[in-house]
């Protein structure tokens, strides 16, 4: 693994690689010798003991770990939060509309360990008024939040520049827009107050409209030359 100059001075946390390839073989060989990465299990589609025995392997790494609904149904999707949390994941990650309840089970899940709760909101048609993002910001914070992501489809670059006034208004949040437009805000996204960014693979798709490759991101990050 090369790393950027940024990751030589604050060390290589900032980028987390989406896993996506169906297949838990698959998600590994995507990982290559990363340090952190988003694991989607609705994707990769592990058994239980699969991801408890992959988690477990890779205990020295930080793992934020999903799984949208759509493959599992909602109980069984909760059931691998719940046991990633106790499994060492650094965060597991669930969606703001599957509600208050929801939020308040996770949460608990994360008790006693040292796992934290993210809560994100996706909108993949266009980025809401500020007003409606503080309101989504503020609400997941009071479900106990300890981070909200807010990734949002950008028209043009207005769209842009709202979505990264946010940190100055809010913190915990990781904030960028999606899509062609939205792809400098994941890169400004981290001078802006991101503790990191999501990224895909070298070796698979991104997960989400304008993602860039790992490799694609420490280039970036590189030739802005902040070190030099």
């Amino acid at each position: 693994m090369a790393l950027s100059e940024w990751e030589r001075i604050c060390g290589p946390r900032m980028y987390y690689v989406c896993l996506s390839a169906e297949g838990i073989e698959n998600a590994t060989r995507q990982l290559a010798d990363e340090l952190c990465a988003e694991l989607r299990v609705d994707l990769v589609k592990p058994t239980m003991d699969e991801m408890k025995k992959f988690l477990a392997d890779h205990n020295d790494m930080r793992f934020i770990v999903t799984c949208r609904l759509g493959t599992f149904d909602e109980e069984t999707s909760l059931q691998y939060l719940e046991t990633a949390a106790k499994c060492g994941a650094k965060y597991i990650d669930v969606e703001i509309e599957r509600g208050k309840e929801i939020a308040a089970r996770l949460k608990k899940a994360c008790e006693g360990t040292e796992c934290q709760l993210i809560i994100s909101y996706h909108n993949f048609e266009n980025v809401p008024w500020l007003g409606e993002l503080y309101d989504i910001i503020d609400r997941a914070k009071s479900w106990g939040a300890d981070k909200v992501k807010i990734a949002c489809n950008v028209p043009n670059q207005e769209s842009n520049s709202a979505l990264l006034s946010l940190y100055c208004e809010r913190d915990n949040i990781i904030a960028f827009g999606m899509g062609r437009l939205g792809k400098i805000s994941r890169l400004a996204s981290l001078w802006c107050g991101a503790e990191f960014t999501y990224v895909a693979s070298d070796y698979g798709e991104p997960t989400a409209p304008g993602q860039l490759t790992i490799s694609q991101m420490r280039q970036a990050v590189d030739a802005l030359g902040m070190w030099k």
